[in-house]
């Protein structure tokens, strides 16, 4: 292995440093994020935690590109899987969603287009990043759904989203999030609107998707979610990282006043 090689190897798969973004108002800017430094390192789960408002959504999307309308981003450092991603055109971050990193977000009806089948969402992606020849497309499909536990995936794959439940959509935003073989698999909120039962198998979905060599930036608002998975923990309020640290430290001795109530 070259040098070059070798450090990036090393290197964390996000690394960002002294982040701001601020949204333009009627009454002034709003600073969504101030100064929030993360990295996420090769295999390994990280998790933002905070309060509606606190800025955690925004921080992550901003890795994306998908900061918000009006968004004004500025950081010292801001990289994904090695590319620092400042800077770059609004055209541009297509080929970096889904190849670089594959999100996920809550809500899969609102994420999935209503008007393509599961199948053809998925496909999509295998096209856009070139990741199988055209002739494998269906095939992938059907394995990529397979893969996320989605009971018979060839029929499956030929429905439209409002035809499934709500943990079987979640399943097939996550196999269109991982089609595109990323690294790095960003989860906002991923079960906040599913019942505990089908919250319970995405988490144990997500931790096999680990398992198997990705790694995970997860969002929530719940610690207790977030203590089954995650290695390191960062708090957020009002924009800040309050506490950060190992999961189990954290959970078991907050320092910060905001955690411990």
């Amino acid at each position: 292995m070259s040098r070059e090689l070798f450090r990036r190897a090393r290197d964390p798969l996000v690394a960002v440093e002294d982040l701001h973004v601020t949204f333009p108002s009627r009454g002034g800017p709003v600073r969504a994020v101030r100064g929030v430094n993360l990295t996420v390192g090769r295999g390994e789960c990280v998790a933002i935690v905070g309060e509606s408002g606190s800025g955690k959504s925004v921080t992550v999307r901003t890795l994306v590109g998908l900061p918000g309308s009006g968004a004004v981003v500025r950081a010292a450092r801001l990289e994904l899987a090695g590319q620092d991603v400042r800077g770059i055109r609004p055209r541009d971050w297509r080929r970096v969603r889904g190849r670089l990193a594959g999100l996920v977000l809550q809500d899969a009806l609102v994420s999935l287009d209503p008007l393509r089948t599961v199948g053809a969402e998925i496909a999509e992606v295998l096209a856009t990043h070139h990741v199988v020849p055209r002739r494998e497309y269906a095939s992938r499909t059907v394995h990529l759904l397979d893969q996320v536990h989605v009971p018979e995936p060839e029929r499956r794959s030929r429905q439209y989203p409002h035809q499934l439940s709500g943990g079987l959509r979640q399943r097939a935003l996550i196999a269109s999030a991982i089609a595109g073989e990323p690294a790095l698999l960003i989860a906002d909120e991923p079960t906040t609107a599913l019942d505990v039962t089908v919250q319970a198998q995405i988490l144990g979905l997500l931790a096999e998707r680990r398992a198997a060599g990705l790694s995970l930036l997860l969002v929530s608002h719940d610690l207790a979610v977030v203590g089954q998975l995650a290695d390191r923990i960062l708090v957020m309020r009002d924009g800040e990282v309050v506490e950060a640290g190992p999961a189990d430290q954290l959970l078991r001795a907050p320092t910060h006043p905001y955690n411990r109530q």
